[in-house]
Order: C-alpha cells, then structure tokens, then sequence
C-alpha cells in the first residue's frame, strides 16, 4: 500500500466533521520570536485554529498562532496531551488545491512545501515526497528551527523566508498570503483546517522608529568622524 493511500484509509469521520472551509486570510501580526521553548513571546497573538481532541494518545493538535517578520514565518502549537513529534506543516504555495499534494485525499490544500517537525521536504500532484528539496536556512535546506525538540505538549518553529525549490530555483513564499495545514498520520490521524495567512508588514509607527535609530546612528557616525 502506498504512503498516500495508507494515510487515506486511517482518516476516521471525525476529522473530516472538524474540518471547516478555508476562510478569509487571518490577519498577521508582525513580530520577532525567538525559538526557545520559551512562549511569553507569543502573549497578544491570536490563535488562528482551534482543533478538538479526536485523536487521544498520539499527536493531537490543540490551537496555533501564527506570526512573522521580514525573515521568517513563527508557528507556535499546543496539543491535547504530550505527544507532539510526527507533526506535519504543509504549505500550499499557489494556493490551488488541484495541484501539489493532496494531504489524506481530502481536497483541502494542494501541498508544494512541508516540514516534519523541522525536516524540510517538498512535494508535488500525486507525489508525497519528491527528493528534491529545498534551499536556505536554516543549515541551507531550508529546515525548520524548532524548540523544544520532543514531546512536550507546546512547541514554537520557525521557517525561513527565503527558502527556494531547489527543482524550480523558484521561492517557497512567493507573495503576501500562505496557505498552511497542520496535520500527522499517528494513530488514526488528525488534520487541522486550512489556515490561510497574511504575511504582516511593521506598522507605520515601528517604520517610524527604526527610521529615527538609523538617523541618530548616522549622526552619532558623523559626529565620531569629525572627532
């Protein structure tokens, strides 16, 4: 049996009843986290998914936040219990569901891109891993920082930006919005909804003050020449 139909067998009625319809993109939020295990970061981001408990003793996803800046793309889940690793995030890069993987047949993203845990992997139609990666960081292959590394029940990532196919030389995030499902094929299998995520610019205010660092940098660099 292959990958494909083995992970289409296990979906039980119950995951296909939690699933919702991908909505409207939720609103980013702009910020920097720092992957530590450490969450008091993530405080004010909105939880973007609420998954319910139907897959009791394996991988069983509870919420996700979600959050970025100009570099990379922070995923912060917690889970119902602690098991946690075998955690897939899938991204559908052109957002057509008819092309890239089709995660348990299920019809809810066409997956180009997917991180288990924070191994890096791409995809296309038909194909649940094509071997042939990606590049960047993180360690040039694109992978994932990710902390804590276990099962601990809560876990923060982070996955960069820059990211290019390696098949296609073509980027990973090639504009403003993602599309991402959470999901694993542990136990009878759990699959979050389609997330779809607007990629978050600083405010205005923060533009104004990193603005007014740089001029009093210059000027500090200025003074320090003509000293």
């Amino acid at each position: 049996m292959t990958l494909r139909n083995a992970l289409k067998t296990c979906i039980p009625s119950a995951i296909v009843i939690s699933l919702m319809p991908c909505a409207a993109a939720d609103a980013g939020v702009f910020a920097t986290m720092t992957i530590d295990g450490d969450f008091s970061d993530w405080a004010g981001v909105a939880v973007v998914d609420v998954d319910p408990a139907d897959n009791p003793g394996y991988v069983d996803i509870a919420t996700t936040q979600i959050a970025n800046d100009d570099d990379f793309l922070y995923i912060r889940q917690t889970f119902h219990g602690a098991p946690t690793l075998n955690t897939f995030t899938s991204l559908d890069v052109d957002d057509n569901t008819a092309t890239g993987f089709d995660v348990f047949g299920l019809g809810l993203i066409g997956s180009e891109a997917s991180w288990q845990n924070d191994f890096a992997f791409t995809q296309r139609t038909g194909v649940f891993n094509d071997g042939m990666g990606m590049s960047g960081d993180f360690f040039g292959a694109g992978h994932a920082l990710l902390a804590p590394f276990g099962d601990f029940g809560s876990r923060e990532l982070a996955i960069s930006r820059d990211a290019v196919f390696n098949r296609t030389s073509t980027p990973v995030f090639p504009d403003d919005t993602v599309t991402l499902l959470f999901w694993t094929d542990s136990g009878a299998g759990d699959v979050s909804a389609p997330v779809t995520y607007a990629l978050a610019v600083p405010e205005p205010a923060t533009l104004n003050l990193l603005a007014f660092g740089g001029l009093i940098a210059l000027r500090r660099r200025r003074a320090c020449r003509r000293s």
